[in-house]
C-alpha cells in the first residue's frame, strides 16, 4: 500500500444545493433508506472513482463487482475512472463544487474526516445491513467512516504494518525463528547488534524519531489513546499514564536497537532502501515496503529476494500482537449523487465476501474481522492479519488534518527520541497542541 498524502479539504462553501435526489435511483432524503433491489428498466451511467491500485492490483475484482451489479441493473453503464493518490482530493473538491459528481469515491481512511464533517458523503446509517458482514467491519476502518454517531462510508480493504526482517542476518546471529513476544524481540535485537554492531549505521530494528505510526502503536498497545470526545469537546490522551508508558517503551526500543535519525521519519530516507543497503535487520512497515527491499530499482536489492521475512509486531503489553494503525481505504457515496441506489448496489458488490476474498488474494487485508482467520492462512498475509485484529485509528475530527499538517506529533516524538525533552514533558506538549487543534482553539 502506497503512502497517502493527507490533505484538508476546503469544502465549507461547496455543499449542498443539490442533494441526492432525482431520477435513476436514490432516496430523496440524503440519510434515508437506500434500496439495492434492482431495476431492469433503469438506464444511465454510474460514475465510480477508484484509486489506481485497483486498476493494477485487482482488476478482476472490479470486473466481478460490475458483473454482479449488472444482474440487478442490466441497462446501467458503470464508468470506473482511476485516480492518483497525489491529486485525487483536489479533483474531488472541484467535482463537489460543481454539478457533475462521481457517485462512488474511494478515500484513504485518514482522508475522510473533513468530508464527513462537511456533509460531502451520504449518510448510510439506515442502510448498513445492505453491506456484507457490516457488524464485523474492521474496527479501525469502520471508525474512519463514522462521525457524530452516523456512518458515511463502507470499509473497502485494509493494510497493517508488520515487522520485516533479514532471514540471513537472523541465521548468522544464531536466531532460528522470528520472535513471538516483546521480550524475545528485544533479546533478538541485542544478538543482532552484537553480531553486526561493528557497522556504525547498523540498526537491529530501524526506528526513526518521527515515525508516529510506530510510536502511537506503542501508545495504544499500552492502553492509551490520542484523544477522545467527551461532552462535545475533545480531551487529549497523550499525557495519560498509559500513553506515557507506551512512549517510554518506544523510546527504550529506539535507544537500544536503532541507529536511525532521531529527527527524521520512516520516509526520509525510505526505510526499505536502508534495509536493502545492508544496514537494517528489522523494520516496521507496510507490505509494499517489504516487497520494495528486494525490488529491482528504486533503491531495492534483488539479491535479497529470498531473504526478507515478516512477522507480527509483538505486543509490549503481553497480548499476541501489537495494535497496528488501520491504514486502508473506504468507499463512499457522494451526497450529491443522483443514483444512490445504484451506487449502494455497486459498493455492496465490491465489498461483498467473494470480492473481499479476491482482495485478499491480491495481498490486502479484508474489511471484516470474520475473514481474518482465512487471511491468516495465506502465508504472506498472516502477520498483517494478526496485527489487524485490534487496529487503531486517528480521532475522526474535522480538525485532524490540521494536527497532521502541523507536525506536532512528529516533532514531539523527535524531542523524545533525541532526549531534547523528557517523555512526560514532550507528551504534555503534544497533548495540549492536539487538544487545542481538535477543539478549534
Amino acid at each position: 500500500m502506497k503512502h497517502r498524502l493527507i490533505a484538508a479539504a476546503g469544502l465549507a462553501a461547496v455543499l449542498f444545493g443539490a442533494a441526492a435526489c432525482g431520477s435513476g435511483g436514490g432516496s430523496a432524503a440524503s440519510g434515508g433508506t437506500i434500496s439495492t433491489a434492482g431495476d431492469a428498466k433503469a438506464s444511465g451511467t454510474l460514475k465510480v472513482w477508484l484509486q489506481v491500485d485497483a486498476q493494477t492490483g485487482w482488476p478482476d475484482a472490479v470486473k466481478a463487482a460490475t458483473a454482479a451489479f449488472h444482474k440487478k441493473y442490466p441497462k446501467v453503464t458503470v464508468q470506473v475512472d482511476y485516480q492518483q493518490w497525489n491529486n485525487h482530493l483536489t479533483k474531488l473538491d472541484a467535482a463537489l463544487s460543481g454539478s457533475t459528481v462521481p457517485d462512488v469515491v474511494e478515500m484513504g481512511d485518514t482522508e475522510t474526516t473533513s468530508y464527513l464533517a462537511s456533509g460531502a458523503f451520504r449518510d448510510l446509517s439506515k442502510s448498513t445491513n445492505l453491506f456484507a458482514d457490516s457488524a464485523n467491519w474492521n474496527k479501525g476502518l469502520a471508525a474512519s467512516c463514522r462521525y457524530e454517531g452516523a456512518t458515511y462510508c463502507v470499509p473497502y480493504y485494509s493494510g497493517s504494518r508488520t515487522v520485516f526482517y533479514r532471514k540471513d542476518m537472523f541465521a548468522k546471529a544464531g536466531i532460528t525463528k522470528p520472535p513471538t513476544t516483546y521480550d524475545e524481540l528485544m533479546a533478538d535485537g541485542a544478538k543482532l547488534d552484537r553480531k553486526y554492531g561493528g557497522d556504525p549505521k547498523f540498526s537491529a530494528f530501524y526506528m526513526p524519531g518521527k515515525f508516529w505510526y510506530s510510536a502511537l502503536s506503542f501508545v495504544y498497545d499500552a492502553g492509551g489513546t490520542i484523544a477522545t470526545k467527551n461532552g462535545g469537546k475533545w480531551q487529549g490522551g497523550l499525557a495519560s499514564p498509559a500513553a506515557i508508558k507506551g512512549l517510554t517503551q518506544w523510546k527504550a526500543m529506539t535507544d537500544k536497537l536503532s541507529k536511525a535519525s532521531k529527527t527524521s521519519d520512516e520516509a526520509n530516507p525510505q526505510q526499505y532502501t536502508v534495509m536493502a543497503q545492508g544496514h537494517v535487520a528489522m523494520m516496521y512497515g507496510l507490505g509494499w515496503e517489504g516487497g520494495s527491499v528486494a525490488a529491482d530499482g528504486n533503491g531495492g536489492n534483488p539479491k535479497l529476494k529470498d531473504q526478507i521475512g515478516s512477522f507480527a509486531m509483538p505486543s509490549a503489553a503481553g497480548s499476541t500482537a501489537m495494535q497496528s494503525f488501520a491504514g486502508g481505504s473506504d468507499l463512499a457515496i457522494t451526497a450529491k449523487s443522483r443514483h444512490a441506489d445504484w451506487a449502494a448496489a455497486w459498493v455492496a458488490a465490491m465489498t461483498g465476501t467473494s470480492n473481499e476474498r479476491a482482495l485478499m488474494r491480491a495481498g490486502n487485508i479484508p474489511n471484516t474481522t470474520t475473514l481474518l482467520d482465512e487471511a491468516a492462512k495465506i502465508p504472506a498475509l498472516a502477520p498483517a492479519a494478526a496485527s489487524a485484529k485490534n487496529s487503531w485509528m486517528v480521532p475522526i475530527a474535522e480538525g485532524w488534518p490540521k494536527v497532521e499538517k502541523s507536525l506536532v506529533l512528529q516533532n514531539g516524538l523527535a524531542d523524545i527520541a533525541s532526549g531534547k525533552k523528557s517523555v512526560a514533558d514532550a507528551a504534555k506538549a503534544m497533548n495540549a497542541a492536539v487538544e487545542s487543534t481538535l477543539n478549534g482553539s
